[in-house]
């Protein structure tokens, strides 16, 4: 487990480390498909209700707006507040998520001319930073949202990786911000593709989900993996 250090003596992992763990587990638990959208904006939505709530809620506002024929930026930007605050409600901190998902999809028409391409030239950093300039923006989403939409190479730093990167005796520094600064350089360094990483994102939501209350299988799952 040879790395740089990141806090309390433990190191973090090397980019040959980590992709050698990609490798691991998309033998293992691969394809996931992830991001289930059938639009580009459907994902971009989806990021944003999926905050705080499980995706089975998220599942259910995103089955609403389709009815309502709402889940296009131009159709949901105009949108009356309070009918959307409706159809999202089963996410929860509708009010919030409703003000959040209208801001992003007039950023994404006026800035973006609604398709991905539009900020094509637009630098990484500059771009993420916009992002999170965004009403109801914060790291996971515009990492999300840089990831799976504008097809940037990122890392998603939330709860998942945070605990699997923690069980695997790697240092994990405190908060969003600071885990994604540690180990962004470290991802960015390995040879994963945007396609790769858009799966490793997927591969480590699943191996929480699966293995994340039992310690005894987690530990069998990487028993074969050289770090």
């Amino acid at each position: 487990m040879d790395g740089g250090s990141a806090g309390q003596g433990r190191p973090i992992p090397t980019p040959e480390t980590v992709e050698a763990l990609y490798r691991t587990m998309a033998g293992e638990l691969g394809p996931t498909g992830w991001w289930p959208a059938d639009t580009v904006f459907e994902i971009m939505v989806g990021a944003v209700l999926t905050q705080n709530t499980a995706w089975g809620n998220v599942d259910r506002s995103l089955a609403a707006l389709k009815s309502e024929g709402a889940l296009e930026p131009h159709a949901l930007m105009s949108m009356d507040r309070m009918r959307l605050q409706e159809l999202i409600r089963p996410s929860g901190f509708y009010v919030n998520k409703s003000r959040a998902v209208q801001t992003l999809s007039r950023w994404y028409v006026e800035r973006c001319g609604a398709r991905p391409d539009g900020v094509a030239d637009v630098p990484d950093a500059e771009l993420r930073a916009e992002l999170l300039g965004l009403f109801g923006v914060g790291g996971e989403t515009a990492d999300d949202l840089m990831l799976y939409v504008f097809s940037r190479r990122t890392f998603v730093a939330d709860t998942y990786a945070r605990r699997l990167f923690a069980f695997l005796g790697f240092a994990v520094p405190a908060g969003y911000a600071a885990f994604h600064r540690a180990y962004s350089p470290v991802v960015l360094g390995t040879n994963l593709t945007v396609a790769d990483l858009q799966e490793f994102h997927g591969l480590i939501d699943e191996f929480g989900k699966q293995y994340r209350d039992d310690a005894m299988k987690r530990g069998s799952f990487l028993a074969g993996w050289d770090a």
